[in-house]
C-alpha cells in the first residue's frame, strides 16, 4: 500500500511524479473538462471580436477601425480552428499546450493591435491585460501552463512598453508590471490550491479503488474481483476457451505453527511474486483466500494450461521463501465448459487440487477432457 501512495506524489510543477498516473489523470480531466476548455476558448475569441464595438466609437470608421476588426477576426478564426479539432485530438496533454500557444498568439495579435493603432489608454491597456491573465487561469489548463503563458504575457507587455514607448501617462509601466504580477501569483496561487485538491481527489478514488479490488497483502487481486473478471469472461466470450488453475501452498499451517504468522505472510509474498513473475501480462492471478490462489489462463486449452501450471510448480519448488525456505504447492486444473455456472467452474478446479494433495502434493493434476459430459440446453 505504501507503494501506492508513492505513486500518486506531485512535482513542484503540480504534476504526478508518475508518468502512467498522470496520464490517467489527464484521461480523467479529458473527460470532465474537454467541452469546457472548448467553449471557453471559442468564448474568449467571441468575446475578443465583440471589443470591435469599442474600437468603434474609439477609432471611428476609418481604416484604423477596419484593421483592428481583421485582426480581431483572426483570433476569432483561430478560437473557431481550435474548437473544430479539439474534439479529435486523442492526447488531452497535447490539446492544453496547443491552447496554451492560441492564448499566446490572441496576446500578441492584441499587441500588434496597439502597436498599429499607436493606442494611448494606459489604464486601458492596465485591464485589459489583467484580463488576459484572469482569462489564462480560468480556462481548465495545467498550472504550470497557465503560469509560463501568464508571466510570458507580463513580461511582454512590460517590455512593449519600455522599448516602444508608445505608452503614456499614470499608472506607469512599471506601476502595471507590478500590479499585473501581484494578480499572476494570486491567481497561481489560487489554481496551485485548486490543482492540488483535485488531484488528491482523483488519488483517494484510484486508492479506494485499489483497495476495493485487490489483496492487502499480497497486492494481487482478491476473490471479489476475481469472481467480476471470471463472470465478464464466462459473459463476452472472448478468452474462449480458458482454463482455471487453483493452487494451495503445502503444509502451510506446519510453517505458521513452527516460524510464525510472519514466516507464514513471507511465504504468501514471495509465492505470489514468483508466480507473477511466470504468467503472461493477460493472465487473472488472485488469491482466493488464506493460502489459496487461482489463476485464469485465458485463450488456453486445458493441455496448454497444464505445460504453464507445470512450470509454476517448479519455479515455486525452487525459490526460497527466507526463515521457511522451500515449500511446494498443489495444482487443481479446469477447463471452461458451457453452459456452467462460475461455481460449477470453480469447484471442479477445487477438486482436482484436492486430488493432488492426496495423491502426495507438490504435482498438477487436470481434469480428464473425456469425463466432462457437456450439457445441453432444451428450450421451452
Amino acid at each position: 500500500m505504501e507503494y501506492q501512495y508513492e505513486r500518486f506524489k506531485l512535482n513542484k510543477f503540480c504534476e504526478f511524479t508518475n508518468r502512467e498516473v498522470e496520464s490517467d489523470f489527464m484521461e480523467y480531466e479529458k473527460t470532465a473538462s474537454l467541452n469546457i476548455v472548448r467553449f471557453m476558448v471559442l468564448l474568449m475569441g467571441s468575446i475578443f471580436v465583440l471589443f470591435a464595438v469599442s474600437d468603434y466609437y474609439f477609432y471611428g470608421d476609418g481604416n484604423a477601425f477596419f484593421i483592428s476588426l481583421s485582426l480581431r477576426g483572426v483570433v476569432l478564426f483561430l478560437a473557431t480552428i481550435i474548437f473544430t479539432v479539439s474534439g479529435k485530438v486523442e492526447r488531452y496533454d497535447r490539446l492544453l499546450i496547443l491552447v496554451s500557444i492560441t492564448e499566446l498568439l490572441v496576446f500578441l495579435i492584441y499587441l500588434i493591435n496597439l502597436y498599429i493603432q499607436k493606442a494611448h489608454e494606459p489604464s486601458l491597456q492596465f485591464m485589459s491585460v489583467m484580463l488576459f491573465i484572469l482569462t489564462v487561469f480560468l480556462i481548465p489548463n495545467l498550472w504550470k501552463n497557465c503560469v509560463i503563458v501568464s508571466s510570458i504575457m507580463l513580461a511582454t507587455y512590460v517590455l512593449f512598453g519600455i522599448f516602444l514607448n508608445i505608452q503614456t501617462g499614470s499608472p506607469s509601466i512599471t506601476q502595471r508590471g507590478i500590479y499585473l504580477f501581484i494578480c499572476l501569483i494570486s491567481c497561481a496561487i489560487f489554481l496551485y490550491g485548486r490543482e492540488t485538491s483535485r488531484r488528491g481527489q482523483f488519488a483517494t478514488e484510484k486508492l479506494l479503488v485499489y483497495m476495493s479490488i485487490t489483496d492487502r497483502l499480497t497486492s494481487i487481486y482478491n476473490r471479489g474481483r476475481f469472481e467480476y473478471v471470471l463472470g465478464l469472461w464466462i459473459k463476452n466470450m472472448r478468452h474462449d476457451p480458458f482454463c482455471l488453475l487453483l493452487f494451495d501452498i503445502d503444509d502451510f499451517k506446519k510453517v505458521n505453527d513452527r516460524f510464525g504468522h510472519n514466516a507464514g505472510d513471507q511465504v504468501l509474498l514471495k509465492t505470489t511474486e514468483v508466480i507473477s513473475a511466470n504468467i503472461r501480462d493477460d493472465d487473472i492471478f488472485a488469491r482466493w483466500g488464506g493460502e489459496e490462489f487461482v489463476v485464469l489462463f485465458g485463450n488456453t486449452a486445458l493441455e496448454r494450461a497444464t505445460e504453464f501450471a507445470g512450470r509454476l510448480l517448479t519455479a515455486v519448488a525452487n525459490n526460497d521463501c527466507g526463515e521457511a525456505g522451500k515449500i511446494t504447492i498443489s495444482i487443481g486444473i479446469a477447463q471452461f465448459h458451457r453452459p456452467e455456472s462460475i461455481l460449477e467452474f470453480i469447484n471442479r478446479a477445487d477438486q482436482k487440487m484436492y486430488e493432488a494433495k492426496k495423491a502426495g502434493k507438490n504435482r498438477v493434476i487436470a481434469e480428464d477432457p473425456s469425463e466432462i459430459k457437456p450439457k445441453t440446453v432444451t428450450s421451452v
